[in-house]
C-alpha cells in the first residue's frame, strides 16, 4: 500500500541488533539510502560526489581528534592497544567497531583495510567493510565487500543477511529476499534474518508473508522490538490498526508506541487522531522532541484538510 513508503521513512523506532540486521529506524540507525522501490542506486553523480567531499572534510576533523578519543573511551582504547600487541584482522576489526560506534567513519575504514591488508579472503572483514558503507550511506560501495564476504564464507547466516541489507538499499528487495532466506536455510534461529525479510514484505505491502515471517521471528525471540514494530506495520498495511497498537504496545515502550502509532496515522490521513497520538507521546517522555513537531505537523495537515472541506 502507498502509505508505507511514508512511515518507514518517519519512524523513530530502535531495538534492531546493528551486526546483523537492518534497523527499521530510518531517521537513526537503518540503512540510509535505503529507498523503496527505486531499483538502482539513487544518488547522483552531483550527489554521490558531496557525499564524499563531506566525508572527507569530516575525516580531516575525527583525525585531529582521533588522539583524544582514544584516551577518553576507554574501550577504544583497549582495543588499540590489543590491535597492537597482536595484529590480527580480528583485533583490527574490533577497533573499527569501536570507531564505528563513535561515529568516526574515517577510522573504522582505515582499520577494515588494515584487516584486510593481513587477510584478503577475511569474510568477515569484507562484511564489516559493506556493513561500514551501507550505514553510511553509501550501499553501493558495499556491494562487493558483501559479495566477497558471501564468496569467502557461502555458509555464513550473517555474510548472506549482509548482502540482502545492501541489495535491499539498493531496491533489488528480490535479490534481498533470495539472500535472507538463504541466512535462514543456514541458520533456522536467525532473527534478525527473519526480521529483515518481514522488513522486505513490509516495504513490498504483503501483509500477509511480512505477518507470518515477524512472528516466526517473534517465536524464537519474543524481545525482539525491531520484529514487534514491522509487525504493527504489517497490521498496519492490513487495515488492522488495533493490531498494530497491540504490536507497537509490545515493545514496553509507551511513548515510541504512541509516536509510532501517530505516525501511521499521519501516513494515513488521520491527521486528528496522529496529534493525539503524538501529544501523548511528548507527555508520556518530555524528551522526545519529535513528537512535540510532529503534533504540530499534523494539526496543520488538520487544518488544512478542513480549510478544503
Amino acid at each position: 500500500m502507498r502509505f508505507v513508503a511514508g512511515v518507514l521513512l518517519s519512524f523513530v523506532i530502535s531495538g534492531c541488533t546493528a551486526r546483523h540486521a537492518v534497523n527499521v529506524t530510518p531517521d537513526e540507525a537503518a540503512p540510509k539510502s535505503s529507498r523503496p522501490g527505486s531499483k538502482q542506486p539513487t544518488d547522483s553523480l552531483e550527489t554521490f560526489m558531496a557525499k564524499v567531499r563531506k566525508l572527507s572534510t569530516e575525516a580531516v576533523a575525527t583525525r585531529s581528534q582521533a588522539a583524544t578519543l582514544e584516551s577518553r573511551d576507554p574501550r577504544l582504547g583497549a582495543a588499540i592497544v590489543a590491535a597492537t600487541i597482536h595484529p590480527q584482522p580480528g583485533a583490527f576489526r574490533t577497533v573499527a567497531e569501536e570507531y564505528e560506534r563513535l561515529g568516526v567513519f574515517d577510522r573504522a575504514h582505515h582499520y577494515l583495510n588494515k584487516a584486510l591488508l593481513l587477510d584478503s579472503r577475511d569474510a568477515a572483514s569484507h562484511d564489516a567493510l559493506a556493513r561500514l558503507w551501507r550505514d553510511y550511506g553509501f550501499p553501493q560501495l558495499g556491494l562487493s565487500d558483501a559479495h566477497r564476504a558471501v564468496y569467502y564464507a557461502p555458509s555464513s547466516p550473517i555474510a548472506h543477511n549482509t548482502l540482502g541489507t545492501v541489495l535491499q538499499a539498493l531496491g533489488r528487495r528480490d535479490l534481498a529476499r533470495a539472500e535472507y532466506q538463504r541466512a535462514i536455510e543456514l541458520d533456522g534461529t536467525a532473527t534478525y534474518a527473519l526480521n529483515n525479510l518481514c522488513y522486505g514484505w513490509v516495504l513490498d505491502g504483503n501483509a500477509p508473508k511480512a505477518i507470518a515471517t515477524c512472528r516466526q521471528a517473534l517465536e524464537l525471540r519474543p524481545d525482539l522490538a525491531a520484529a514487534h514494530n514491522n509487525l504493527a506495520l504489517a497490521h498496519a498495511i492490513a487495515g488492522d490498526m488495533r493490531a498494530a497498537r497491540a504490536a507497537f504496545e509490545a515493545t514496553g515502550d509507551r511513548a515510541q508506541s504512541l509516536y509510532n502509532v501517530g505516525i501511521v496515522d499521519l501516513a494515513q490521513g488521520r491527521y486528528s487522531s496522529a496529534v493525539r497520538s503524538f501529544t501523548a507521546a511528548h507527555i508520556e517522555r518530555p524528551s522526545l522532541a519529535m513528537a512535540a513537531e510532529r503534533a504540530r505537523q499534523a494539526s496543520a495537515r488538520a487544518g488544512t484538510v478542513a480549510s478544503e472541506e
